[in-house]
């Protein structure tokens, strides 16, 4: 790639600007929006601004100009050792990596710190949005003068590596410029959605499902209906995040990590505060008694399921994850007229045994530092993507 004058790149024919801002409010929203299709919420402007109000430093914003029309845009983090966003931190992601193929983690993977995390600040569906419209040669050459702009970027705010965490499977334009480009490639993790096929109902949800499931689902479904649980959907609010903290709390200390009240308190007022109008909480009582909670945001056509919380003195053995997570989510999205419930990453198997499908997620990573990167491929020769 050649640059011919500043901020503009010209490839084979193909000529725009790579414009970077700091700020949300500096970048034309409705085009960027526009470019965010099913899966794409975490890249749009309602969640880029809690990401942005919440990030140690200020994200970049990274399009893809041809004249007055936005043709591709990627949010991209820099996060340090301090950043509380593990999942999208590139030494936590490798270590995890590490564990996984070897039993321990790196010993090393501070040193890709600090690093830009490119993508939405969300475990799944790191990528580069781009105009539906363009024909492969000009999405490629705008994926190459991203990533470009990226590494220079990054190189000029003295981050130690770039990463694209969790690059879809099925995204064979980016991934074949980020391969090209010298990232190491390591299979990360699974996400996984729930596809709902238009005018379906529960009954036709349940169809779907092997006959065994079908079965343990109308169990559940008696049991929550025999102990008088009900469900309501409501708008995240200030006076609510009180309730669903300690909820959220209980669940982060029942899987072994401390769950910090006043963080999750904080994040969601900040979701209340800087996502609303797609934010919403469906809960889940039993005998009038908060028993859990999912909040959840909608978006084009698509439900996003973000973060639960249980009070387990109250669920008891209750199946009131499957009906909140599960059950209770399908009938709303089918009540209007959505296409899909997204997941996120873990829990595979429980996911695919309420019908949800898989996609892989592989992680791209590049450190600047020549020894680093060898440790990185090495590694990826040890966890190589499954697809």
């Amino acid at each position: 790639m050649n640059s011919k004058l500043p901020g503009v790149d010209k490839v084979e024919g193909v000529r725009f600007s790579i414009p970077v801002h700091r700020r949300l409010e500096l970048l034309d929203l409705i085009q960027w929006d526009s470019l965010q299709l099913d899966g794409g919420f975490y890249s749009s402007s309602p969640w880029l601004r809690h990401a942005e109000r919440t990030a140690d430093r200020p994200p970049f914003y990274f399009t893809a100009v041809d004249g007055d029309r936005l043709c591709a845009a990627m949010p991209a983090y820099p996060l340090s050792l301090e950043a509380p966003f593990t999942f999208c931190r590139p030494d936590h992601v490798i270590d995890r990596i590490s564990v996984e193929a070897t039993g321990l983690p790196t010993g090393w993977s501070k040193q890709l710190m600090p690093g830009l995390a490119c993508g939405a600040r969300n475990p799944s569906h790191s990528g580069i949005a781009a105009a539906d419209d363009l024909d492969m040669r000009t999405q490629r050459a705008m994926y190459e003068a991203v990533v470009e702009k990226a590494e220079r970027v990054a190189r000029d705010d003295a981050l130690k590596s770039v990463a694209f965490l969790y690059v879809d499977a099925t995204d064979d334009g980016l991934r074949a410029v980020l391969e090209q480009a010298g990232y190491a490639a390591l299979h990360c993790e699974t996400t996984y959605s729930l596809t709902l096929p238009p005018s379906e109902d529960f009954a036709g949800y349940l169809a779907r499902l092997r006959t065994h499931r079908r079965g343990g689902v109308r169990r559940d479904m008696r049991a929550l209906e025999a102990a008088g649980v009900t469900y309501r959907v409501r708008s995240l609010s200030d006076d609510l995040v009180g309730q669903l903290a300690p909820l959220e709390a209980q669940l982060y200390d029942r899987h072994g990590t401390v769950g910090d009240e006043a963080s999750l308190r904080a994040v969601l007022h900040s979701i209340s505060n800087n996502v609303a109008g797609h934010s919403e909480v469906v809960t889940a009582e039993v005998d009038g008694q908060l028993g859990g909670f999912v909040l959840i945001f909608t978006h084009g056509r698509g439900l996003y399921a973000r973060q639960a919380g249980f009070d387990y003195s109250v669920k008891g053995s209750l199946p009131l994850y499957f009906g909140l997570i599960f059950y209770e989510l399908v009938r709303l999205a089918q009540s209007r007229g959505l296409s899909a419930i997204h997941y996120s990453i873990g829990a595979g198997e429980v996911k695919e045994s309420r019908g949800c499908a898989g996609v892989e997620q592989i992680a791209y990573v590049k450190s600047f530092a020549p020894q680093i990167q060898r440790r990185v491929l090495d590694l990826a020769q040890l966890s190589p993507p499954r697809s």
